[in-house]
């Protein structure tokens, strides 16, 4: 039968060794979630940071898109435009036409005997009617030049002006949904929870059996003591 003393001292062993496996065991599973901790922290450091940087990034582009807004509609470039429209219109209106012949003035030449057209005459009353009808319709057409380039007419003030507007607030509406974009993304990943490690129920068990065995020892050795007196 073996020595109580020596069971005692072979359970007290293997109490001491499961117990430093145990408490190793436990040891590696506390420093596995520290770490995942720290990950973690870093983690949503980074993409705080990110954030922080992306939405002051196109805050900027929309306020450069506001400031290019405000000066492409500027008064200065609404006279511009409209000067610049203008002058597109009065050379259009004013662009020759194909030139015709007319057998009229031709045959009242022809009878009077001269030799050139008598509206180019200096000084007569017909070159003065000519010259006078055409300073008209040329105030005319530039008015009306004036007019459309104020108005809507291809590149005029009513059309350019409009359209520089709409797309400076699409520009700023694009930046404004894609921070929105970007910002939902972020809520999305502040969700997520570090690793979490637990303590296996094979590492609690060997931890029980260690107990019950350092329990053990403690008796036998209390026993083979009480024995070794006696004896």
């Amino acid at each position: 039968m073996c020595d109580p003393l020596v069971g005692g001292l072979i359970s007290g062993g293997l109490a001491i060794a499961g117990g430093m496996k145990a408490a190793g065991d436990q040891q590696a599973v506390i420093d596995a979630q520290n770490n995942a901790n720290a990950q973690w922290v870093a983690y949503q450091t980074q993409i705080h940071q990110q954030q922080t940087a992306e939405e002051n990034k196109r805050r900027q582009l929309a306020e450069n898109a506001r400031q290019d807004t405000l000066q492409k509609v500027s008064p200065d470039a609404y006279k511009q435009v409209q000067e610049t429209e203008q002058q597109r219109l009065n050379n259009l209106y004013l662009a020759p036409g194909p030139q015709t012949h007319d057998p009229n003035v031709t045959a009242s030449v022809a009878l009077s005997g001269q030799t050139s057209d008598p509206t180019t005459i200096s000084g007569s009353d017909l070159a003065k009617q000519v010259s006078a009808a055409s300073s008209q319709a040329r105030q005319r057409i530039a008015a009306l030049a004036t007019a459309n380039s104020f108005g809507g007419s291809t590149y005029g003030a009513g059309t350019e002006i409009p359209i520089r507007f709409a797309q400076g607030g699409n520009q700023i509406n694009l930046e404004g949904n894609i921070r929105n974009a970007d910002l939902q993304t972020y809520r999305t990943e502040q969700q997520v929870e570090p690793e979490h490690f637990t303590i296996g129920p094979g590492t609690q068990s060997f931890a029980d059996i260690s107990k019950t065995l350092g329990g053990l020892a403690g008796s036998l050795i209390g026993s083979g003591i009480s024995k070794a007196q006696w004896s």
